[in-house]
């Protein structure tokens, strides 16, 4: 290390000679080689939208929808539809691409695509600025070929994530010139305070380079001014520059999140629920959630989702190539941690201030209740470009022993990251999962061509196929939810005027497999289609009779596990409730005796609030006059019925007339924690 820390000092003046002979031929060589890697960052993320056709999933389909709308004259959004977070800018730049060049999948991918690629010349102004050009070619070098998870996410527009990675670089390389000036001039700190506003809005994952910088401004405004207070050498308006800091930078930051806060305050404030932190011990879980999947998927050595490393060794290899350096940097810039301290800063080489960036990322992603994402560490995207900053200046650091070195590291890290993205095969995401593991298709046009021909212009289906169909048709076709995740995104959808119970489904074949069965149960016939690999449901009509409420009186007597008075199921008022007082085990009952034989047809089980309380498997039989019993719903059944009702609060059975003398609920499943409750159960009986 006194080797290394030697050979430091003794280059910089090397580096300042050679850089300014370099002069205008070395200008047009980093020109030439930039645009080398502007190129290869297209060319390796077209390569993966390629692969998977251009597809675009339910989420990024809001953005495209978003942008439709606006584009049509409707209200521009401030937030992506359905939260209160994540600002439209995405929505914003995809409606004029969309005025452009036309409104498809790969245009609404251009904006973030866009985005991305201009990260290339960023970190190189920025590497350069902080150790000359070797870092920030190196920067620029592994900005272009990156980790798979970085190549993914930078086409996806899922509403602004590599949007505020850029945001965040600029306002670390804002606060560069802004803690190099010496002549406190308001307009770095106002540049500061709109990039950091704009970002505030956008994404609030800008709070990592709040944090880092806001470090720094305290060490450079406040406590160095005060340490030369005491020891003699303060500078002069020292405390003028920190109020001028000060209010030009709230001022600014306040104008570049004006519509996060305007929103906010109409509303009360909704926005606030996303800042809740973490407990400590769900924190220590974050932390090794963080060190053993998080950080290995975005370095490469995993890929999202999945447990085994890319392949064998590359754990080791992702610490020697990233953690190690790194480390070893901020081991040899000791004497620089210490005057951060004392309020002194390296405003020539303020390495500190990108790991402190990546130090802040970490822990506040950790202490936040998003911390559990690790599988799919998207809120951990803005590492990048302050992990490859700080490569460079690892690779700078090496040059200077031995030249050979430091390009054999670079080499390693780009060989690293090629083979992460492309070994055994690309990285591409998978599609979302619908339902028992089978995924959204990456091709719609043999969906959306059925539908055409069968006249089909309002379906239910799942979120991930739903608004994707929206997105594609641009909105000829439209749906209502069906089933998790039933977070709906465009209310208008939902308000339908004709039966919702009979709209043609869409559905993946493990949904078909249970829903068909459950129509049946409904009494609906329907027609079945085929198409890639969906089925549609279509042609529902309900073959129901007339039927009539059964009176309490007819009701002979009920009898039911756990200790609870069953009358509250029978009682009318879906206020009150029989539930069993304890955790859902096999064989709890609900058994209702009848007065006198009685042709039930129908059976509403009502659950109300209590929707986690619904049971976990449900059969019914029901005993005949003869003593025999017959099963008027199987757990498959009820499978089914709960998965086409699931935004529903309660299930309808319906089965042919059948006189009974008693009816027998029994609870299949098991909860640890959850009873098992009836808010109110009808029973129906022919009419006549």
């Amino acid at each position: 290390m006194k080797a290394l820390r030697c050979a430091h000092v003794e280059q910089k003046l090397e580096d300042s000679v050679g850089e300014s002979r370099g002069g205008f031929t070395g200008l047009r060589a980093d020109a030439l080689f930039l645009i080398l890697c502007v190129c290869a960052a297209f060319a390796v993320r077209l390569d993966f939208m390629r692969a998977v056709r251009f597809a675009i999933d339910g989420d990024e389909a809001i953005v495209g929808l978003m942008g439709k709308h606006i584009l049509e004259g409707r209200e521009v959004p401030i937030f992506y539809y359905g939260q209160h977070y994540m600002g439209s800018l995405e929505a914003l730049l995809a409606s004029v691409s969309f005025s452009l060049f036309g409104m498809t999948p790969f245009t609404l991918q251009l904006v973030p695509l866009l985005w991305s690629v201009a990260l290339v010349p960023l970190v190189y102004l920025i590497g350069q600025s902080v150790m000359g050009r070797r870092a920030g070619l190196v920067a620029a070098i592994l900005m272009s070929v990156p980790p798979p998870a970085l190549i993914v996410w930078s086409s996806k527009a899922r509403g602004g994530f590599i949007e505020i990675v850029f945001l965040g670089t600029l306002a670390l390389y804002l606060a560069m010139f802004w803690f190099r000036d010496s002549t406190g001039r308001a307009r770095y700190p106002a540049a500061v305070g709109l990039v950091v506003g704009l970002g505030w809005w956008v994404n609030t994952q800008i709070a990592y380079a709040i944090a880092a910088i806001g470090i720094f401004a305290v060490c450079h405004l406040v406590i160095g001014p005060f340490v030369g207070a005491i020891t003699g050498r303060g500078v002069p308006g020292s405390m003028r520059r920190l109020l001028m800091a000060g209010t030009v930078g709230t001022l600014c930051f306040l104008i570049g999140s004006s519509a996060y806060w305007t929103y906010n305050v109409q509303r009360g404030f909704p926005s606030a629920g996303m800042f809740a932190l973490s407990k400590y011990e769900v924190f220590r879980e974050h932390l090794d959630g963080l060190r053993f999947t998080a950080l290995p998927m975005l370095i490469g050595a995993k890929r999202f989702w999945q447990k085994e490393y890319a392949f064998v060794g590359a754990h080791e290899l992702a610490w020697a190539l990233y953690i190690l350096p790194i480390f070893a940097v901020c081991a040899i810039r000791w004497r620089q941690w210490l005057s951060l301290l004392v309020g002194r800063i390296d405003r020539r080489e303020p390495v500190e201030l990108f790991v402190l960036f990546c130090a802040a990322c970490c822990g506040i992603f950790a202490l936040s209740s998003y911390g559990w994402l690790v599988q799919a560490p998207r809120y951990l995207l803005p590492l990048y470009p302050a992990l490859f900053i700080l490569l460079g200046v690892v690779a700078v650091y090496l040059s200077r022993i031995l030249p050979v070195v430091s390009n054999i590291f670079v080499a390693s890290i780009v060989c690293f990251h090629i083979v992460a993205a492309y070994y055994p095969e690309r990285a591409t995401a998978g599609e979302p999962v619908v339902f028992a593991g089978q995924r959204v298709e990456r091709d719609h046009q043999p969906l959306i061509e059925a539908l055409n021909r069968l006249g089909i212009q309002r379906v239910r289906a799942n979120y991930w196929i739903g608004y994707r169909l929206a997105f594609e048709t641009a909105e000829r076709i439209t749906f209502c939810m069906l089933a998790e995740p039933d977070q709906v995104r465009i209310p208008d959808y939902e308000r339908v005027v004709e039966d919702r119970d009979t709209l043609p489904l869409v559905l993946v074949e493990s949904e078909a497999n249970i829903v068909r069965p459950a129509l049946r149960r409904l009494g609906y016939s329907f027609s079945e289609e085929r198409a890639g690999g969906y089925f549609i449901f279509f042609n529902l009509r309900a073959n129901h009779n007339e039927r009539a409420l059964l009176p309490r009186e007819d009701i002979l007597n009920v009898v039911a596990s756990g200790t609870q008075s069953p009358e509250g199921a029978l009682d009318g008022n879906i206020a009150t409730r029989w539930g069993t007082g304890a955790p859902q085990t096999t064989g709890q009952e609900f058994r209702v005796l009848l007065k006198s034989s009685v042709n039930i047809s129908e059976i509403e089980y009502d659950f109300g609030v209590w929707r986690n309380d619904l049971a976990k498997s449900l059969s019914i039989q029901g005993e005949l006059i003869d003593g025999s019993t017959r099963e008027l719903l199987s757990p498959a059944d009820f499978r089914g019925l709960r998965y086409l009702g699931w935004s529903e609060h309660r299930l309808t059975v319906r089965f042919a007339p059948v006189a009974l003398k008693s009816l027998i609920l029994r609870q299949h499943g098991r909860d640890p924690v959850v009873d098992w409750s009836i808010a109110e159960l009808r029973l129906y009986k022919e009419r006549g």
